[in-house]
């Protein structure tokens, strides 16, 4: 995962942290070690709320993260 990119992309979105682990059905503490790790731990069912929650045609999902 690009995760710098996707950071940029919840800025663009006005989607903090606490509010995507919301939506990831995580705890934060959860979701920020996942991101620390450049998203390698985020399952394929996360990326799919990441997709959805900002707003990503499927180019630019694959783009942002699966690089």
């Amino acid at each position: 995962m690009n995760t710098q990119a996707v950071k940029d992309r919840m800025r663009e979105k006005k989607i903090s942290g606490p509010m995507m682990a919301k939506e990831l059905g995580m705890d934060q503490s959860t979701y920020y070690r996942k991101m620390q790790k450049n998203g390698d731990e985020f399952s394929a069912l996360d990326l799919m709320v990441f997709k959805r929650v900002l707003e990503m045609d499927d180019t630019t999902a694959i783009n942002f993260l699966l690089s």
